[in-house]
């Protein structure tokens, strides 16, 4: 009989994000390992392979919601993944756990140091100090995406006191799906390109959610002089993609950027496949890895990105891309500069970012990872 292990997200496909998709991974990842996974979200929908639960929220917040129901799984589960940071599911799940003590094992999936911006800044400050302790002590393995990301910001000194309970386990990426291949002439003609326009392209959250996914700092760059001739690709959606458009029309980008919404899963692929290079802008380190950077780099595009702890993992300097300063806009510039500029060295980076993800990132070492790690919780 297949043993048991409940999956507990914030947010879950087909939402949009970074941690909703790892969450995915894993359940089908795990599955296919022969473990009977069942994930349990406020919102989201089951492919064939796995179960879902949804949650009832009391509450919610954006993606933080008060979901009591997760205090049943630490007895029911002999194995609980919590994908963190999960505000408002995160404390009743430990305190169950906490209360429920070895019986169930708690594996916490460690995605980003929460940083905000405006009155946020401060309430997530409050409860990093006085709650996230509480919740990572709790865990029987701590999983980071890199070693990189949690040796440099919040995780430092646990990581240093306790480095027994962490492993690096990083997310995958369907190589199958995403890979080169020319140009989709029909999504040329929806989107108004032609033959010959080198296109930017951004895939990510155009929701407050996603605030540091730096849009506004894309569109500064673009106003560049040496970029005058480039396009770009903006493809996502969000309440705030209003607010972005508006800013590409005061900057006068009005006809280089198209925003392309939100595109269905069977269409994403042919969609990186537009694009040219890839901008990925971050500003700060609630951008922990880039799961949108790994589908570019499977695709073959250079990736341009802000120089972030775990980006840089991915986005490895002359090899698979170039990374810039956080925050600014003439410093992206000049790394898109360098590579559209270049047909060689564009070309040469994607080639060798292909070959870095097929190594690197497949869904059958990362599979292979969390056999082994779900082997050390074994009584």
């Amino acid at each position: 009989m297949p043993t048991s292990i409940a999956i507990v997200t914030p947010t879950f496909p087909p939402y949009r994000g970074g941690i909703g998709k790892v969450a995915q991974q894993d359940a089908a990842q795990l599955a296919g390992l022969g473990f009977e996974a069942h994930v349990y979200a406020p919102s989201g929908a089951a492919e064939a392979g796995y179960a879902f639960h949804r949650l009832t929220a009391v509450g919610k917040f954006g993606n933080a919601a008060c979901v009591p129901g997760v205090m049943g799984l630490p007895k029911k589960y002999p194995v609980v993944i919590l994908h963190y940071p999960f505000f408002g599911g995160a404390e009743p799940l430990v305190l169950a756990k906490r209360l429920a003590g070895p019986r169930s094992k708690l594996i916490i999936v460690y995605h980003m140091d929460v940083v905000g911006s405006g009155p946020l800044r401060a309430i997530f400050a409050a409860h990093a100090r006085f709650f996230r302790p509480w919740i990572l002590n709790a865990a029987d393995r701590l999983l980071v995406t890199s070693f990189d990301y949690a040796r440099s910001g919040a995780m430092a000194e646990m990581v240093a006191r306790r480095p027994e309970l962490f492993r690096e386990l990083a997310p995958s990426v369907d190589a199958e799906r995403f890979r080169p291949g020319p140009k989709s002439e029909k999504l040329m003609a929806r989107h108004g390109f032609v033959p010959g326009d080198r296109v930017v392209l951004f895939v990510g959250g155009l929701d407050r959610a996603h605030y540091f996914k730096g849009v506004p700092l894309l569109l500064q760059a673009l106003t560049v002089k040496d970029l005058a001739g480039v396009k770009a690709l903006i493809v996502g959606g969000g309440e705030l993609r209003g607010q972005y458009e508006e800013q590409a029309r005061v900057l006068g980008l009005a006809g280089r950027v198209v925003f392309a919404g939100g595109v269905s899963e069977e269409e994403l692929p042919d969609y990186y496949r537009l694009g040219d290079i890839f901008a990925f802008p971050s500003i700060d380190r609630s951008e922990a890895f880039g799961i949108a950077a790994l589908e570019a780099l499977a695709s073959g595009l250079p990736v341009v990105s802000s120089d972030l702890p775990g980006v840089r993992t991915i986005v490895r300097e002359g090899e698979t891309g170039f990374r810039t300063t956080p925050g600014s806009a003439s410093a992206l510039a000049e790394g898109l500069i360098k590579v559209i500029a270049d047909d060689g060295l564009r070309k040469r980076l994607g080639q060798q970012a292909r070959a870095a993800v097929e190594k690197d990132y497949s869904e059958s070492a990362r599979a292979a990872k969390w056999r082994a790690i779900l082997a050390e919780l074994r009584p």
